[in-house]
């Protein structure tokens, strides 16, 4: 193999795809990234083997002879950071593999790259298209409530459900609920089958490498796995196994009271109040609504200090108060337009509320339990 790359180009490939590379693991080939030359186009892969598989295509580059070779993940991304050439030469031979500018060059180990696993390519068939802004922003809704390392696994992604030219994306940690809704284009009787769940961090590989806003992206999701692709990445992942909550009935039915708010002015005034609140031992962020205003407080005993914030609003209706952990909060309202309007929904201070964004997006969320309450 003998090839000629933009170095700045290879590099920002070679980064991307490092991301799914193990730092350790029992199979030191997988520390590898595979790269496919042909005559006119290049690849760069590579798997942590459980799973996410990344595909990268590879432009402005000239090809004096084609193959296939592994090189070291890390040692590569290292050295394309240290040449400063706009262009890097890459040679292989059964044993090496050389990487050189005009006036330095490094030599590397390469192993046979017929040992390395094999990804899964995106083949033609039936599949969902969505437009790349639309899918960044149903990821950034719902991908903050997956939970961290539960044991109830298919909490540990988002659920896809694809019907027809409708899009839903839900996650959940038990304590919060995102439901954000789109349009999808259906290619074929794709649909999703089951209850399929996309692992979180396949989730924010993806979202981080959307590229233009009008780019579509195929989705199409299988039994036990899924494959994702852009103009130049192939994202393939397995499927989190067990089966997603029922999430729709924890929807609340029976709403007490409706308040609209506005998502940059609300985000402020939690941001404020949150600065004293220690959510860990029990202690958030108070929101009392009253007639034209909504007054968020907090304090910590541990701590010290109080926080008191009142912001205007419309509101006429009877008091109604509340407890919530900040941090849920805040990260539902940052993922939102500032001048996005917000229905908050109110069942009861130690039942779930939900705050509604337009008619595509859905946050449930439990408060805190309040003391005497």
């Amino acid at each position: 193999m003998k090839a000629t790359f933009d170095r700045e180009a290879l590099l920002q490939a070679a980064n991307i795809i490092n991301s799914v590379v193990p730092s350790r693991s029992p199979r030191p080939i997988l520390e590898n990234l595979r790269l496919i030359v042909e005559e006119n186009s290049a690849r760069l892969q590579a798997t942590d083997l459980e799973t996410i598989g990344l595909t990268m295509e590879l432009r402005s580059i000239r090809v004096d002879e084609t193959g296939d070779v592994l090189i070291p993940a890390a040692q590569l991304v290292q050295m394309l950071r240290a040449l400063t050439d706009e262009e890097v030469l890459l040679e292989s031979s059964d044993s090496s593999v050389r990487i050189s500018g005009e006036y330095s060059e490094y030599e590397l180990p390469a192993e046979d790259p017929q040992l390395y696993p094999e990804v899964a390519g995106f083949e033609e068939g039936d599949s969902h298209q969505v437009q790349a802004d639309a899918l960044r922003r149903l990821i950034e809704r719902v991908v903050f409530a997956t939970a961290q390392e539960s044991f109830r696994y298919a909490m540990n992604g988002v659920l896809w459900e694809l019907d027809g030219e409708k899009v839903r994306l839900v996650a959940t940690d038990g304590r919060r609920l995102a439901v954000a809704d789109g349009v999808a284009i259906p290619h074929g009787a794709h649909a999703s089958q089951g209850s399929p769940v996309v692992p979180t961090r396949a989730m924010t590989i993806l979202e981080r490498n959307l590229g233009d806003p009008g780019e579509p992206v195929f989705v199409r999701l299988r039994q036990q796995d899924c494959l994702f692709r852009t103009s130049r990445l192939v994202l393939h992942a397995r499927l989190v196994e067990g089966r997603f909550p029922p999430y729709r009935e924890v929807i609340p039915k029976n709403v007490a009271a409706k308040v609209t708010l506005t998502a940059g002015p609300l985000l402020a005034a939690v941001k404020q109040a949150a600065v004293v609140a220690d959510p860990e031992r029990g202690h958030g962020v108070d929101l009392s609504f009253q007639r034209n205003k909504l007054i968020l407080e907090a304090s910590s005993q541990d701590r010290g200090g109080r926080a008191k914030v009142q912001l205007p609003i419309e509101y006429t209706g009877e008091k109604l108060e509340v407890r919530f952990n900040p941090r849920f909060l805040v990260e539902m309202l940052s993922v939102l337009e500032a001048d996005q309007e917000v229905v908050f929904e109110y069942q009861g201070r130690e039942k779930a509320a939900a705050f509604r964004a337009g008619s595509d997006y859905l946050y449930v969320v439990m408060p805190m339990a309040r003391e005497g309450a």
